[in-house]
């Protein structure tokens, strides 16, 4: 299908006519917020099956079967749909091999929020991957018609990690996996809301700001250890008293937590201004009251927090690696309190220009036009 066939298929009065029935087995975090997004503004009809974010790994293996006998039960696998879809928590093959006949022979899409090759290990855990739910991941895109992934980093880490584990195979599979799965794979970037409020009425321009000398910084990330806590101790050691760093720790804590939020919440004391995840409406004035968005993350596969901030008007402060140069046009990386740009207005306005594919609204709407290009032709 062309793309501006696709284009008509979601622009159109009809787009309310294409049935999508959505499967997702850990419908949490960005998972959930993705889902909602789709909701809220898609012009496809979506019906989603859900189950909620608990035994990841039980979800992602026997998750597909629970999902199914639910929308038994609801009578949906009696109605007619056009498209099968379903998210990177879903054992796409399990599904497909339980489904009806008529429903598992629909045009299938894979939406790839993350992926089970590319954790980086704890100090001192060994590898953390399991190969069973690699192999679990691999086996869902072969199932797959379409494969979309939420960033290029994403598909890129899998097809070169799942490549290590198959050469670790007792039994090496005999096709070019890796190739099919390029082949079959597209970008989409997922739905980001953008964080309501302006800056001109946040904490970073008021006058209590100035008298201070405060730099605010936002880090929107889970309290663990692939987000880089120790690099964030160090940097505060660094320079966080000298340049009167002030935190704002946003995100979900756990029952275990890494030693070096201990140790910044002692080294920073009141510098911390918050800590833990905090509602949506104040989690959105935090952001609009931040000056920069710091990210120590050794590992994530898009970053929406990250992309939050900025939309809310924070500079990033970002490694060069992972999907953040995807994230931040090539002049704006490398940026600091230490090395701000010349014209914060024009920075971030490049910003936000470069995240228009991320907007919400957009977002879903390329999405949709991803999936139309595969409608069986009856619905062209």
């Amino acid at each position: 299908m062309s793309d501006e066939f696709a284009d008509v298929i979601v622009s159109d009065c009809t787009a309310s006519d294409v049935r999508i029935l959505a499967f997702e087995a850990w419908d949490g975090g960005s998972h959930r917020a993705v889902r909602e997004a789709i909701e809220r503004h898609g012009r496809f009809d979506w019906h989603w099956q859900t189950l909620g974010p608990a035994n990841w790994r039980w979800r992602l293996r026997l998750g597909a079967a629970d999902l199914i006998s639910q929308a038994a039960g609801e009578g949906v696998l009696e109605q007619g749909w056009d498209v099968l879809f379903a998210t990177s928590m879903v054992s796409f093959a399990d599904l497909a091999a339980l489904l009806p006949k008529h429903i598992a022979g629909l045009p299938r899409v894979l939406y790839m929020h993350e992926n089970q090759a590319a954790y980086p290990p704890a100090d001192g855990r060994g590898d953390p991957r399991d190969a069973h739910a690699v192999a679990t991941n691999l086996m869902s895109m072969l199932t797959a018609d379409c494969i979309l992934w939420n960033s290029l980093w994403n598909r890129d880490s899998f097809l070169e990690q799942a490549q290590e584990v198959l050469i670790k195979a007792r039994a090496p599979v005999q096709r070019d996996v890796i190739t099919e799965i390029a082949e079959r794979s597209s970008i989409a970037w997922p739905p980001v809301e953008v964080p309501r409020g302006s800056d001109r009425e946040v904490l970073h321009n008021s006058s209590q700001a100035k008298e201070r000398g405060l730099t605010l910084v936002a880090w929107p990330h889970r309290w663990e250890h692939d987000k880089g806590p120790e690099e964030l101790l160090a940097i505060d050691t660094e320079c966080g008293e000298r340049d009167q760093l002030d935190w704002v720790l946003l995100g979900e804590q756990f029952n275990t937590v890494p030693e070096a939020f201990t140790a910044l919440q002692q080294q920073a004391g009141d510098r911390i201004i918050h800590a833990g995840r905090a509602p949506r409406a104040q989690y959105e004035s935090w952001l609009h009251a931040c000056d920069w968005v710091l990210s120590t993350a050794r590992h994530e596969f898009f970053g929406v927090g990250v992309v939050e901030a900025m939309f809310a008007g924070c500079l990033p402060w970002l490694p060069d690696r992972l999907s953040y140069p995807e994230l931040v046009p090539s002049q704006y990386m490398g940026l600091s309190p230490a090395n701000p740009p010349a014209n914060i207005g024009v920075a971030q306005e490049a910003i936000r220009s470069h995240l228009a594919q991320a907007v919400a609204t957009q977002a879903v709407q390329n999405l949709e036009k991803a999936i139309g290009r595969h409608l069986p032709r009856a619905r062209r």
